[in-house]
């Protein structure tokens, strides 16, 4: 009984080490619907970090984070010239296009296209 203790204990604590070493990432996209701009990050810190730095590399004033992910990905499809827009987030990169895909043309979009996408490492 005491051995598989110290097994399950020594368990979690390599889990919880693998866990602490990678670190949690998080990632934004920002979008100017005006521009058609967009910025984006995949690898801060914290959620305030990824958006911050989202916006910083969104150029217009009326950029605005749309999505923003925690150890997985994101997406932002557009349609009609930049107007429409739609966004997703996900485990798995092609189901985070799929949706942003899907909500730009929920919105009235018919030619929508992923512009940006990106996964936190």
């Amino acid at each position: 009984m005491l051995m598989r203790i110290v097994a399950v204990g020594a368990l979690a604590a390599l889990l919880g080490t693998s866990a602490i070493a990678r670190g949690d990432r998080y990632g934004a996209i920002a979008y100017s619907p005006r521009t058609g701009h967009y910025g984006y990050a995949d690898n801060a810190r914290s959620r305030g970090g990824a958006e911050r730095l989202a916006l910083e590399n969104c150029e217009g004033r009326d950029c605005k984070v749309q999505v923003w992910f925690y150890n997985s990905c994101g997406a932002l499809a557009t349609g009609e010239g930049g107007r429409i827009f739609g966004w997703a987030h996900d485990t798995s990169l092609r189901e985070a296009k799929e949706s942003a895909v899907e909500q730009c043309r929920s919105r009235g979009g018919r030619r929508c296209r992923v512009v940006i996408s990106a996964c936190t490492p």
